[in-house]
């Protein structure tokens, strides 16, 4: 009998700790898109942020903004906009380098944090190529969808050396309608 006990509580903090380990995940990760959430992004730049006070290097924030998701929710559904969020940051990802990171900001904003750049002025030619990988057109339900993507930079140690300076630099460029706009299925233009 006290073997069974023993093995109940044994089973119990188990998946006490699963939940725990699920709920820590949970926190941290946009589940829509599987990337890094606002304050897990925050962590990361400010550990970074402080390797670099340590050991000088360029890195810079670029918040992108997705513009027409919200008439795709109306027209065609969360689950479509949900989907475009998807395809959007698969193919934020897959045009950058392992140790850059990309992070949902909401339903519409993404933020990629260039860990590592060999001179400051390296982070402009990057955002013109996320926009011109993002430029390619979504379809969703079979359908291409009018989209357009703006960008905005904030570079360490330009710009500031906190997080929260950084990042809020870039996504008011972004929301503020400074950054460059490119409707999405249209070609992005290197020497706009």
């Amino acid at each position: 009998m006290h073997g069974d006990a023993a093995g109940r509580v044994l089973r119990m903090a188990i998946e006490r700790k699963r939940q725990d380990d699920a709920a820590r995940r949970a926190y941290s990760i946009d589940l829509a898109t599987g990337l890094p959430n606002h304050q897990q992004l925050l962590e990361h730049m400010t550990h970074l942020l402080a390797l670099r006070e340590r050991e000088p290097a360029p890195m810079a924030v670029v918040v992108l903004q997705l513009e027409g998701l919200q008439s795709v929710e109306a027209s065609q559904g969360a689950e479509a906009a949900n989907v475009l969020r998807r395809k959007a940051a698969v193919r934020l990802r897959s045009a950058l380098r392992a140790s850059d990171v990309v992070a949902s900001l909401g339903r519409d904003m993404f933020a990629v944090l260039l860990a590592w750049m060999d001179a400051d002025e390296d982070a402009e030619p990057v955002a013109r190529k996320l926009l011109a990988t993002a430029s390619v057109p979504m379809h969703v339900s079979g359908q291409s969808v009018p989209l357009g993507m703006r960008y905005g930079l904030a570079q360490f140690p330009a710009h500031g050396r906190d997080a929260q300076s950084l990042l809020k630099r870039a996504t008011a460029q972004a929301a503020g309608g400074e950054g460059r706009l490119v409707r999405l299925g249209e070609a992005a233009n290197d020497g706009a």
